[in-house]
């Protein structure tokens, strides 16, 4: 397995010693801008980093999101601030992207996190307690595609399956989507007898999304009517090293019917020898109403336990200040057997985010309530409230 991550890490590193460069993205993220991006681009305060041509550019990219906690569990009411938005965490990388010739692109991703103070965190214990050691290297990838054949990536980033129980198309996922402990997910739940338990609201709620980012081979199909397929092996070395080989495959669609803008995902993986894991997630938009529709929901097959989710939003995105859309949603998670055999995980959430495109910046405001029931102990409902902002560069 050693021999393995070297040779993945050697490859890695090839072209980019050979170009005299040492950076890196994914399909979106390195794709060459449109006309309209452009545009928008020069509308904005805070021009793109970005050296090179439209063909072959190295760009410095990242975003800042820091907000204000607040939570109730049952038996006092505690303030964390600043905090790290663990929804969408502060981070920055570098991209690189050349064109080969009409067929072929190549390009690159190195990207860095850090959340010394993430809402995954803190709690009633480490109040204003700074985990300074959180940094972790996210992306260190290069991949080549082509129109005719597809996508091959290397080195760390993204598996297949990561993200796919995450579509959506709602405009508020920066406050809340399926993996509902990331708002609030540090804090422990109280006890009904006033004492604090041992268990953390991350504990009771996930939505099993795949294999997340690993030191992996991955490959991607070309689109087919909106479809396309993706497998992947890898083994994790970030943050500690498993040496545990995992594997998955992914189906992705997105398409556009006359008004409606339709994202989905669906991912089988095998995140360890005794567990088999299925999820997905499905959007649906109506562009002229704003009106929305996102389900995500997974199931995972344990020697120990079998886990299961489904989770459900209802959005509206409209456009009340000229300065960006406004977007409001509500959503739902209901969990079984998550944490522990025969318990239950229940929340409900609503979230508000007002878009200010000059600035590139989104402001949120986000409430949920954390039920979790379990055979032997009795918990007080929790409520979170989570306000801030997340600026893009």
């Amino acid at each position: 397995m050693r021999s393995y991550r070297r040779a993945l890490a050697a490859a890695m590193l090839l072209p980019f010693a050979s170009m005299g460069l040492a950076v890196p993205a994914s399909a979106a993220d390195a794709a060459t801008p449109t006309a309209a991006e452009t545009t928008k681009a020069k509308a904005t305060l805070i021009p793109k980093l970005r050296s090179g041509t439209p063909d072959n550019y190295i760009e410095l990219y990242g975003q800042i999101n820091k907000g204000l906690l607040i939570f109730d569990d049952g038996g006092s009411t505690l303030g964390y601030g600043p905090v790290d938005n663990g929804n969408s965490s502060t981070r920055a990388g570098l991209r690189l992207y050349g064109v080969i010739n009409d067929d072929w692109v190549m390009g690159g991703n190195l990207e860095w996190e850090w959340n010394p103070y993430s809402t995954n965190y803190v709690n009633q214990l480490n109040r204003g307690d700074f985990d300074w050691e959180t940094n972790l290297l996210r992306k260190a990838e290069l991949y080549l595609e082509s129109k005719t054949y597809g996508k091959l990536w290397l080195g760390q980033g993204s598996m297949a399956s990561d993200s796919t129980a995450e579509v959506d198309l709602s405009g508020t996922s920066v406050v809340g989507y399926s993996l509902v402990a990331d708002m609030a997910g540090g804090p422990f739940y109280r006890l009904s007898d006033g004492e604090l338990s041992s268990i953390q609201v991350k504990d009771t709620f996930t939505n099993f999304d795949g294999l997340s980012r690993k030191m992996r081979i991955r490959y991607d199909t070309p689109q087919f009517s909106g479809f396309s397929l993706s497998t992947s092996v890898g083994t994790q070395v970030v943050p500690q090293t498993t040496d545990v080989t995992v594997w998955d495959v992914a189906a992705r669609y997105e398409n556009t019917f006359d008004t409606f803008k339709v994202s989905g995902a669906l991912a089988y993986s095998q995140p360890a020898d005794d567990q088999s894991l299925i999820d997905g997630s499905i959007s649906v938009l109506h562009q002229p109403s704003g009106l929305s529709l996102t389900v995500a929901a997974a199931y995972s097959d344990e020697d120990v336990v079998d886990g299961r989710y489904g989770y459900f939003k209802l959005g509206y995105q409209t456009e009340i200040f000229e300065v960006g859309k406004t977007a409001f949603s509500v959503d739902a998670y209901f969990g079984e057997d998550i944490d522990a055999a025969d318990s239950s995980s229940t929340s409900y959430g609503a979230q508000l985010v007002q878009n200010l495109d000059y600035l590139q910046t989104e402001l949120y405001l986000g409430a949920r309530s954390y039920s979790y029931e379990e055979p032997g102990a009795e918990l007080d409902k929790s409520y979170a409230v989570l306000a801030g902002a997340r600026v893009k560069f």
